[in-house]
């Protein structure tokens, strides 16, 4: 806990600002969201469970405050908010993509590595609710279509087998991430992921399974192999 952060408050809340030892009490879905997407790129790049784990926790807590069960979609404020006049729901993804884009393509992510369900079935609900502006007007959504994009294709899982802080390991996930493919997601077999990943056996020598539902490729330990068979 920072130094004179209140005791009182409660845990996993992100707050707007804090300046001199204070801070407001706004709560806005851009800030779950993009830190949420900042995390799992952290995760992916070190594949240490921590990272992980507090994904995780992100997401849990943005569906409990922003999210609506009934309609789908995520409001941009708390519903506690003691200012609030009008309740809006997000989607132009100008200079910056809206809350709701960035929450919806990183849930969609965290579910391909931890096969949760419940991050699933909320970001295809916000894809369903935004469905007419992305058919009518898809120009003003971009980041959106990247989830559609992700949403409509099984994404392929590299699963790294092996040491995190191994060289030889880290070799592994820079090949990983050297061929670009969006709708994929890297991830080790240690900590909240899949349970199918939990049961890839571990090869003496750090190794890359590249699978597909729960179907995968023979591993590879080699970073010339790795990229290869991710193009």
């Amino acid at each position: 806990m920072p130094a004179g952060l209140p005791a009182e408050d409660t845990p996993g809340t992100l707050y707007h600002r804090w300046r001199e030892g204070g801070r407001d009490q706004v709560q806005l879905l851009d800030a779950y969201a993009f830190l949420l997407s900042g995390v799992l790129d952290l995760y992916e790049a070190t594949l240490d469970p921590r990272h992980l784990q507090f994904a995780i926790e992100l997401a849990e807590a943005m569906l409990a405050r922003f999210y609506d069960k009934e309609e789908g979609g995520f409001w941009q404020a708390a519903p506690d908010a003691a200012d609030l006049i009008l309740r809006v729901k997000e989607d132009y993804d100008g200079a910056e993509p809206s809350g709701n884009s960035v929450a919806i393509l990183a849930l969609l992510k965290l579910g391909a590595i931890t096969d949760r369900k419940d991050f699933k079935q909320a970001a295809e609900k916000g894809l369903r609710l935004f469905a007419k502006r992305l058919h009518e007007l898809p120009q003003a959504v971009p980041y959106l279509l990247l989830g559609l994009d992700y949403w409509l294709e099984e994404p392929k899982r590299a699963v790294i087998v092996g040491d995190p802080l191994a060289p030889n390991t880290r070799a592994l996930i820079r090949a990983a991430h050297s061929v670009y493919q969006p709708n994929k997601v890297v991830l080790g077999n240690l900590g909240p992921v899949e349970p199918f990943a939990r049961t890839l056996p571990t090869k003496d020598a750090p190794v890359v399974f590249l699978c597909t539902g729960a179907a995968c490729l023979p591993p590879a330990s080699d970073p010339t192999n790795v990229k290869a068979m991710l193009k």
